[in-house]
């Protein structure tokens, strides 16, 4: 999925955040001062023409997990071309798929300096990540721009039947019953082979994240949060202990933000709702665990925002009969 948005890349979260640069390492000045702002992790070597230099962030900067530099110019003999291009956003769509990653911040590569021309790089990015389950988001500085290509994608998007987004859902819940965390485990397995992209600890947190950090992002990244609730999890929500007690500060906050028709967070119950349910959520109407395991249907149609009411038909004859009838008095 692909959108364009005025701003710059540094404006909001994402899993991989992409910088352009040149095959000497030098980048613009905007660029230059954010790297030094955040103490993003820079190459010390050159970056071939054409090439993307990965690299995890680790604690440094809490917008995005990892940053890309994209050798989109050429130092020497200036000016990009769109074969350059087109090689960058493969490796960028291979890194993506190969570390299980969602949102993709990156600028229009290759115009400025590169020579390019910010339809045509555009028109790029459209073709390149055509069927690219991931999301990708393109900053575009100039206002006035960004508006022109958003009126120029968004015709040309019509022509072409888009795949439905993967929503992207977080799953919290205790590790305490071995058998939850099993069954929590399996969930999110049966939810991504459905087609959403269900973020877990158990598959995406790697030795050396900041675990707080890591919980934070995912949490704010959420369309849906699904949670898990057990008696420990209830115990940890309402006393404020451990990973779970962390994710309810962050929670609480977002649900008050949002305000009460927020329908981000699901709840599911595991035995008893009253007892192991945190208090702040006993208000929401909850999905008992055996409702998901006899059809996970339902779950999935929350997820996705299917709508399962009948549709509106027409008002009976006699009703606008009686209706005009009285008018007419």
């Amino acid at each position: 999925m692909l959108t364009i948005k005025p701003g710059s890349v540094f404006d909001d979260k994402c899993d991989l955040l992409i910088l352009p640069c040149n095959n000497k390492g030098g980048v613009t000045g905007w660029v230059g001062y954010e790297i030094h702002q955040h103490d993003l992790p820079f190459p010390k070597q050159h970056i071939p023409f054409g090439e993307v230099f990965f690299s995890s962030i680790q604690n440094s900067y809490a917008k995005a997990d990892c940053v890309g530099y994209a050798a989109s110019v050429n130092a020497v003999q200036g000016g990009s071309t769109a074969e350059v291009i087109t090689h960058i956003t493969q490796r960028i769509s291979h890194f993506r798929h190969a570390h299980d990653l969602s949102q993709v911040n990156l600028p229009l590569l290759g115009i400025g300096a590169g020579g390019l021309q910010a339809v045509d790089v555009l028109a790029l990015y459209q073709t390149q990540f055509a069927g690219d389950p991931g999301r990708y988001t393109v900053y575009v500085p100039d206002l006035r721009l960004a508006e022109m290509l958003q009126s120029h994608y968004l015709t040309a998007a019509a022509t072409v039947s888009a795949e439905p987004e993967h929503p992207r859902v977080f799953l919290s819940y205790s590790h305490k019953d071995p058998k939850v965390k099993t069954w929590v485990v399996a969930l999110a397995r049966q939810l991504r082979q459905n087609g959403v992209d269900a973020r877990l600890d158990h598959f995406h947190l790697k030795p050396g994240m900041d675990v707080p950090q890591w919980m934070t992002n995912e949490l704010i990244k959420a369309q849906r949060v699904l949670l898990v609730c057990d008696r420990h999890y209830a115990e940890k929500a309402d006393m404020r202990k451990a990973g779970v007690g962390w994710e309810t500060m962050l929670i609480q906050g977002d649900m008050l933000v949002q305000g009460e028709q927020n329908s981000k967070y699901i709840v599911i119950s595991v035995g008893d709702f009253e007892q192991n349910t945190p208090i702040y959520m006993k208000s929401r109407l909850a999905m008992p665990q055996e409702q998901v395991d006899a059809d996970i249907t339902g779950l999935l149609e929350l997820i996705f925002e299917v709508e399962t009411a009948p549709a509106l038909g027409p008002v009976p004859t006699w009703v606008q009969q009686r209706q005009s009838a009285g008018q007419t008095r």
